[in-house]
């Protein structure tokens, strides 16, 4: 049979793993979220520009 502490640690280190995937993923769309903005911005001042 396993122990419990065992299944605990197991669990607790893949909850962890989980947790950061997600961070990491939610921080990843974030900047891509930002990033097409200031792209967005940059290439409509050019538009101005060329006006």
């Amino acid at each position: 049979m396993f122990n419990m502490g065992d299944i605990l640690s197991q669990l607790f280190y893949i909850a962890l793993h989980v947790l950061l995937f997600v961070m990491i993923v939610k921080a990843v769309r974030f900047f891509i979220k930002h990033m097409t903005k200031m792209i967005n911005l940059e290439s409509k001042r050019d538009e101005y520009m060329i006006d």
